[in-house]
């Protein structure tokens, strides 16, 4: 069994947002395996992200609970478990694999080094020109039209709900070798009583690598030049195992697409159930060969851009955690709404917040006009206190507020802006007007409008409607 005691300081110690640390030299299959859970460690505080880039031979899956966590900037990451060891199978060498003629042993040598990104994702990243907004819809409806009959995506945030994410931009110095492009889709599935995690992701120009003793369990090559490997194994930190099992397949046209089921809890997870595999190695076969997810894939003319996620970063809760049950009882009461406005996509569409288990929202468009609207619901929440125009502390903000029949108390305020300078062509500014409603139960619900000149955002009666609707306090 391989066995190495990981630094708190790589994994626990990361705080603020600008942190950046090198990993020691490891042999090739310890510094996969330590390579693939922390494949991207991608803290996100004040629009600031910092990826690890490393050697990704062997692979464990890549799971938003190994391989991905986010912080705030004025949070402290949690402790390192009292065992942080890393186990995994041991390796047998010399050995042979089905479909490999050469099989090369784990050899010392790696690369592991970092990147830090200081840019706001983006699906139109330069340095990914195979990848786009439109492409991400087109990857995400083929894949989500491929799961099985009977899995399920289970109740999650925008980023863990099987949509292709953007590539983030990284700064690489001169000299430096590209950082990898990985364009990844996670979800937790479910199947009957069980669930698990389902990862995928893709990438261009990738070349087929050697056979790993160790990475390599099973390689085939079809008829049109595409190589499949498939390997299930197990990791272990501290005393939590992970079984999984992956399928990678390097197409001719330098696609690298895998696909990766485990029993891994998902990022901030809320789903209660059984944790298992909940795909088998064929249906992941199947998920690899989906002729949508090569990069040189044509993407039809009419495919749309993809749709906004919610602003998860206005949002921090220390409220309760909210589940799907309770989810769907806030998007039945908005499905419900009517204030003569058409909404794309509908106002019903609260899912988790990115980064926090006590927020859920939305963002979604007035359809016919330049306004937009933003949703989000937490429990736990203090009832502000009325305040005192006559106090001279007093800042004009919000702009009014009043106590509701029920007790509630609700809150509107206004936020200008402009651009400085301002731009030769289009708007100068715009203008965001909120409605804010805090129940006697701590359920707050706040409702933004936003839009540009010369456009207008909806107005105070509408956004009140909204956030008062019958039904909203349940948290």
């Amino acid at each position: 069994m391989g066995t190495f005691h990981s630094d708190p300081a790589l994994t626990s110690r990361i705080t603020g947002g600008r942190y950046c640390r090198s990993v020691p030299s490891l042999s090739p299959r310890r510094a996969g395996v330590l390579a693939d859970a922390l494949t991207i460690v991608s803290i996100v505080a004040l629009g600031i992200g910092v990826a690890a880039v490393v050697n990704r031979s062997p692979s464990p899956p890549e799971s938003p609970e190994s391989s991905r966590f986010v912080v705030a900037a004025t949070t402290e990451a949690p402790a390192a478990p009292a065992d942080s060891t890393y186990r995994t199978p041991e390796v047998t060498f010399p050995t042979t694999i089905p479909g490999c003629d050469v099989v090369e042993p784990p050899s010392e040598g790696s690369a592991i080094w970092g990147q830090i990104s200081t840019s706001a994702d983006a699906y139109d990243n330069p340095q990914y020109p195979w990848y786009s907004g439109p492409r991400s819809v087109m990857m995400t409806e083929a894949l989500q039209q491929a799961l099985p009959e009977g899995v399920n995506v289970q109740f999650g945030s925008h980023r863990e709900s099987l949509v292709f994410q953007p590539i983030p931009q990284t700064s690489v110095e001169p000299g430096e070798p590209a950082v990898p492009g990985w364009a990844s889709a996670s979800a937790e599935m479910g199947r009957g009583g069980t669930v698990g995690l389902l990862s995928v992701s893709v990438s261009a120009g990738t070349p087929v690598p050697p056979c790993v003793a160790g990475s390599v369990q099973e390689r085939t090559t079809s008829s049109d030049g595409t190589v499949t490997d498939v390997i299930e194994s197990w990791y272990e930190y501290g005393t939590d195992r992970t079984n999984f099992r992956s399928v990678t397949a390097y197409a001719p046209d330098g696609s690298e697409i895998t696909a990766t089921a485990s029993d891994a809890e998902g990022f901030r997870s809320v789903n209660a159930g059984k944790r298992d595999t909940v795909l088998t190695l064929e249906e992941l076969k199947a998920i690899v060969a989906l002729p949508e997810l090569r990069v040189t894939a044509s993407v039809p003319a009419n495919t749309p851009g993809p749709m906004a996620g919610c602003d998860e970063m206005a949002y921090m809760s220390d409220g309760p955690p909210i589940d799907a049950d309770a989810a769907q009882k806030l998007n039945d009461a908005l499905a419900d709404v009517d204030i003569d406005e058409q909404f794309e996509p509908g106002l019903n569409t609260l899912r988790l917040a990115d980064f926090w288990t006590g927020v859920v929202c939305t963002h979604v468009d007035v359809v016919g006009t330049g306004a937009d609207i933003s949703i989000s619901i937490m429990g736990g929440q203090d009832l502000p206190t009325v305040p005192d125009i006559y106090d001279p502390a007093y800042d004009n903000r919000p702009l009014a507020t009043e106590t509701l029949d029920d007790g509630a108390v609700l809150q509107i305020d206004e936020m200008p802006y402009s651009y400085s300078p301002a731009p030769q062509e289009g708007s100068t500014g715009g203008l965001r007007r909120t409605v804010t409603v805090t129940y006697q139960s701590g359920t707050q619900v706040e409702v933004r409008s936003h839009a540009e000149r010369p456009d207008e955002p909806l107005g105070v009666n509408a956004l009140r409607a909204i956030a008062t609707a019958d039904g909203l306090d349940v948290l």
